[in-house]
This record gives C-alpha cells, sequence and structure tokens, in this order.
C-alpha cells in the first residue's frame, strides 16, 4: 500500500490535525507502510519537491517523502499556511510515486490539488472532515457566507469514496446534510505522554503558590468560547479573591486581547511543546474547556489522560467520551452561568473532584492510538477492495 496525504496543515503548526498526523506517521512507520506527504511551507521551511526519509517501506519505497509548497498566511489564522501548489506538479511528482490510495485531509489549496489528483487518475479517495468552519462563521460576522461555504463542502467532499468524521456528533450531522459514504476515524491519546506523573510544584509555583489552577489549552480564538472563561474568571476571583489562576496555553487571534487585559488571575503561556506541556496538563487541578463546536476534542482527551476532570460544554464531539458527572460537568452552550457554577463546584468539593478525575484518566485510557490506526488501515483496504471489485465488475 502506498498512500498519498493532502493537508492544509502540517508541523511545525500546532493543532488537533498536525498532533494526529504525527501520531500517524509513527504508526505508519512501525508498519513499514510506505506514505507521501503535501504540505505548506512555513518559516524556516525550505520548499521541497521531495524529501525521503531514511529506510524503506514494505514494497522496497522509502517510508515517507515529504513534499512542501510555498504559502501565505491569513488573517484569520496567522500561524497557518494556505498554500496553492501548481496542478501539473503534483501531476508529475504523484505520477512518479504511484500512490494506491490518496487521502486529503483538508478542504483548501493542498487538499483541492491531492481531490483533483484522485478523481482524474480514477484512485481510491478517502477524505477526512475535522472542523467545523460552518459552526464558526457567526463567531466572525461571517453568517452570509454560510450557504455559499456548504454548497462548497457538500460538492467538494462529494468525491469522496469515504468521508471520515472523529465522532459520531459530527457523523451524525453530516448525515442530516445529505452527506453519503460516512465513517468514524476517531482519536487516541499518548497515556504515557499525557500522565500524572508530571505534575509537579515548581510548574504550580510559576502561577501563584498553592492556588486552584484551572488550564485551558488550544487555539485562542473567538469560536472556542473563551468569553464564557474569562467571564468564568471575574466571577471566580470576585467570589474566591485569590483562590484560583486561569491558564491559557495556545496562541490565536484572541491571544492579544487576552495578555493586555486587566485579569489579576489570568495567565497566557504560548504554545508549549513536549514534556511542558505534559507538565502543565498535569500539574493543572481542572481542564476548562468552554467550546462547544469541536469535531472531536483532542485537548480534553490529553487533560483527562494527565488526570484532570473536565468542565466543557454538552455539545459537539466531546460528547463521545466526556460523561456529565462521571468525568466531566457539562452544561448548555454559552451558558456563563452554568459553566461558572461547574468550575466552582470542581474546585470546592474535593470529593467530586477526586472522583471526576479517576474516571477521566480510566476512560482516557481505554482510547490507545493504535487502535484506531488500525482502524483507518482497514477502511484503506476496504476502499481499495471496492475499488477493485467495481473494476473487475466493469470488465466482466
Amino acid at each position: 500500500m502506498r498512500i498519498a496525504f493532502f493537508t492544509d496543515t502540517y508541523m511545525p503548526e500546532i493543532n488537533g490535525v498536525t498532533n494526529t498526523l504525527s501520531r500517524l506517521e509513527t504508526y505508519l512507520r512501525s508498519r513499514r507502510i510506505s506514505y507521501a506527504i503535501f504540505a505548506p511551507a512555513y518559516d524556516g521551511n525550505t520548499v521541497s519537491t521531495g524529501e525521503a526519509s531514511a529506510g524503506s517501506g514494505a514494497d522496497g519505497g522509502p517510508y515517507k517523502t515529504l513534499h512542501r509548497f510555498k504559502g501565505f498566511t491569513t488573517q484569520f489564522s496567522p500561524e497557518s499556511r494556505l498554500a496553492f501548489p501548481a496542478f501539473w506538479e503534483i501531476d508529475r511528482i504523484c505520477d512518479k510515486y504511484k500512490p494506491s490510495l490518496v487521502h486529503v485531509i483538508t478542504e483548501l489549496g493542498v487538499g483541492v490539488r491531492g481531490m483533483r489528483y484522485a478523481v482524474t487518475r480514477d484512485i481510491p479517495l478517502v477524505m477526512s472532515y475535522h472542523t467545523d468552519y460552518c459552526g464558526y462563521l457567526s463567531y466572525f460576522n461571517l453568517d452570509p457566507i454560510k450557504p455559499l461555504l456548504e454548497k462548497y463542502l457538500a460538492w467538494f467532499y462529494g468525491f469522496s469514496r469515504r468521508t471520515l468524521v472523529p465522532s459520531r456528533h459530527t457523523l451524525g450531522e453530516l448525515s442530516a446534510k445529505g452527506y453519503q459514504n460516512l465513517g468514524i476515524w476517531s482519536r487516541g491519546i499518548d497515556a504515557d505522554r499525557f500522565n500524572p506523573a508530571y505534575r509537579g510544584e515548581e510548574m504550580r509555583n510559576r502561577f501563584g503558590k498553592g492556588k486552584f489552577i484551572f488550564l485551558y489549552a488550544g487555539r485562542l480564538s473567538p469560536e472556542k468560547g473563551l468569553d464564557m472563561l474569562l467571564y468564568a474568571a471575574e466571577t471566580i476571583e470576585r467570589r474566591f479573591p485569590g483562590k484560583a489562576v486561569f491558564v491559557f496555553t495556545g496562541s490565536g487571534p484572541c491571544e492579544g486581547m487576552i495578555r493586555r487585559g486587566n485579569w489579576s488571575n489570568v495567565f497566557v503561556t504560548g504554545f508549549l511543546r513536549g514534556d511542558e506541556l505534559s507538565r502543565m496538563y498535569a500539574s493543572a487541578d481542572c481542564f476548562a474547556f468552554p467550546s462547544g463546536t469541536e469535531t472531536f476534542g483532542n485537548a480534553a482527551l490529553e487533560a483527562m489522560a494527565s488526570g484532570l476532570p473536565v468542565a466543557g460544554i454538552a455539545s459537539g464531539g466531546v460528547t463521545d467520551f466526556l460523561s456529565h458527572g462521571h468525568n466531566a460537568l457539562l452544561c448548555a452552550i454559552d451558558d456563563r452561568k452554568a459553566f461558572t457554577d461547574n468550575l466552582i463546584a470542581i474546585m470546592e468539593d474535593d470529593a467530586l473532584h477526586r472522583r471526576l478525575a479517576a474516571n477521566a484518566r480510566t476512560t482516557a485510557l481505554s482510547r490507545g492510538w493504535n487502535r484506531v490506526f488500525d482502524g483507518l488501515i482497514n477502511v484503506y483496504n476496504t476502499v481499495i477492495e471496492e475499488d477493485q471489485n467495481s473494476r473487475w465488475k466493469a470488465v466482466s
């Protein structure tokens, strides 16, 4: 099997998609499966027409070839790069690589090139749906373009032999819109990387000795419900002066506004990586996740693996693994008071905190990456087999 992945987001950018791709690459190398990645070039990257990895796959070729293409930034996501490689260049590279399957990860410039190549060469095509773009529009005052965006996405995913979504919630939403050939590609967790053993007083003391730490990790952007979190920070500081702090880990368009704010109990760390991120998760006391627009919610699962109870929203992909009263306290989307009350309950009730935290860790331990990727490879094999059967029937 030779797989060509087309993605509009890739390392060094940090988000749920790039984290998942990084884990998937590790899995593919361990299984000696050959793959090629087509992605934007970021600042400091060399635009590449083929960077082969060491070692070889089961078919004798390199495990991986990486092809990057010059991109540009946008005001909505300055950390991202949007690239539009030439069609002929994609054709040349892919015709040489001869993929047995194309997996389009995202819907933008690079993704469109991958879709076109698979369709024009009649190669089995799998697509992923990771982001609820239409759900984000209202947070940026862009509701008028929603019908156009809905039509584009329906057209784009209409070419796919299988469209994979990360949660049952998202599958239900797309099914109701008429999307066909849907399947679930869930997400896993490295429970060694995200582990309560990383908890440490040195990290905790950065934000005030003896204080209860509410942590948010992810993109700092309006669609994540950060206004609810800042409301909670103000309310809790007023009711419990000096008792709690709110730590925002990540970056995005709201970062400057939060840093310039007058919240005495709010800290912004920027992006953290590796052991430092593991220590941040494990050294907090509660994961505060007010986003109701997640198609899955990787950060919540990372927090749970780190032994944190979650205060979240009863909406979106997180409902696949968050259960109110079991490993989390949930409320309706945009209910600032209920969200704040849940944070206070977790902070004030030690028995509740311990029970939610223990159940959160148990939930995370049941979601290993290998099981997730074994399922993905089964999807690939099924799609390839379906394609071969249809060709056989066409000539028989």
